[in-house]
C-alpha cells in the first residue's frame, strides 16, 4: 500500500528524526512505513497526522480496516 508519509514529512521540513521525537515512533519504524515494509498501527497513523498536522487519509489513503 502506498504512503505519502514521506512526501509529507518533507514539505513539512522535518527529518525522520525530528518526527520521531515528536511522535515517539523509532526512526527506524518511521522508515520501514516510508517505505512501505510495514503496515501503520492506527496509533501511529494517529500520532503521525497530528505531528504532521494533517488528515490520516492524506498520508495513508484507502485504507481498509
Amino acid at each position: 500500500m502506498k504512503n505519502n508519509l514521506r512526501k509529507v514529512r518533507k514539505q513539512k521540513g522535518l527529518s525522520q528524526l525530528e518526527l520521531s521525537y515528536e511522535t515517539r515512533i523509532s526512526p527506524p519504524d518511521i522508515s520501514k512505513m516510508e517505505r512501505n515494509k510495514v503496515f501503520p498501527h492506527p496509533k501511529w497513523r494517529e500520532k503521525l497526522a497530528e505531528a504532521l498536522e494533517v488528515k490520516e487519509e492524506k498520508l495513508f489513503p484507502k485504507i481498509e480496516e
